[in-house]
């Protein structure tokens, strides 16, 4: 009796000292949830690399954030690493600004973003994303795993986020319908409660601060051509120059026909910024916003307009974000 009494107490040892651990493990975790949900700033530094019709497009993203004054304001950075340009987008107290450095260019949306839809290099994405799936504690920090869906992208199913022990990320994955990764994100440093002032995320003082480092036009890199063809081929292409603006002209015919204008101009002495009266379509790798037939993408310096009366937006979407810049036969 007295064997199976201390067999019996010592089960319940057991359990209740792992029930503890548990509770402790799962207490902690939550507390470093709340504490970084909280956080007043950070700048998140990391290498994007997309899959886009078996194309790999790599981006350096500076992502920089800050709560000042009770409202968050965000920058973003994309580096486009083949074509030496760059494209920020900022969130600040007047509004929502894509910015083309290289032509001192932008334009002003009244937008939710960064908050529409999650984002792999926006650490409170991260940090939501966590909160809500079971993370598994690894010996070096947390390894959450889930479903997820990105707004304009619809081969998103899936995610997988590594953090380390103070939840700083580490890496984020994300995989199609078959598992396949086509987002990849490597964290390389990331700064919690690192001094900002408004005058950071300032449209203005952005461009000023960027614009010389991209001195060089995109426009060397022109035409861009679509990947994604929906069925149809290219009939003809031609440029124009109008007002010093040169454009790229590029048709294609089929069931579902098409035109890509690609535009460029020389660089504004002061910034250019132009008010744009429709929804902004947030992406990964680029902003786009539709009007009527029309719908024009930014990325990456380069401002695509496709026109087309038989193309659906996810079927534009295509097209304009599988731009890259040489023809495929």
């Amino acid at each position: 009796m007295n064997k199976k009494i201390i067999a019996i107490a010592a089960v319940i040892v057991v359990i209740v000292f792992g029930v503890s651990i548990w509770m402790l493990n799962s207490s902690s975790l939550d507390d470093l949830i709340e504490e970084a949900s909280q956080c007043q700033s950070y700048q998140l530094v990391s290498n994007m690399e997309m899959l886009e019709n078996d194309e790999l497009k790599s981006y350096q993203v500076t992502s920089t954030f800050a709560r000042i004054d009770d409202q968050d304001f965000y920058k973003v950075e994309l580096y486009d690493k083949s074509l030496n340009q760059s494209q920020v987008i900022v969130r600040n107290d007047e509004g929502v600004f894509v910015l083309t450095p290289s032509l001192n260019q932008a334009f002003q949306f009244q937008s939710d973003w960064p908050n529409n839809s999650p984002k792999p290099y926006i650490y409170q994405s991260l940090i939501t994303f966590l909160s809500e799936n079971k993370p598994e504690k690894t010996k070096d920090g947390y390894l959450v795993q889930g479903e997820m869906t990105y707004e304009n992208d619809e081969r998103v199913k899936s995610q997988e986020v590594k953090f380390d022990k103070d939840l700083k990320p580490v890496y984020v994955s994300v995989f199609d319908q078959d598992g396949t990764e086509v987002i990849k994100v490597e964290v390389t440093s990331f700064e919690l409660n690192a001094s900002m002032k408004k005058d950071d995320f300032s449209q203005k003082n952005i461009a000023e601060a960027t614009k010389s480092a991209y001195t060089d036009s995109v426009s060397a890199s022109l035409p861009l051509y679509p990947v994604s063809l929906m069925g149809s081929v290219l009939e003809n292409e031609k440029v124009s120059e109008i007002d010093d603006e040169i454009n790229h002209i590029l048709k294609f015919t089929g069931d579902k026909s098409f035109t890509i204008v690609e535009k460029t101009s020389k660089e504004n002495e002061d910034l250019e910024i132009e008010n744009i009266d429709a929804q902004m379509i947030d992406m990964i790798g680029g902003v786009a916003f539709e009007k009527d037939q029309q719908m024009t993408y930014i990325s990456s310096g380069v401002v695509c307009s496709l026109y087309s009366n038989d193309l659906t937006q996810q079927e534009k979407l295509a097209v304009l974000s599988s731009m890259q810049s040489s023809q495929v036969k």
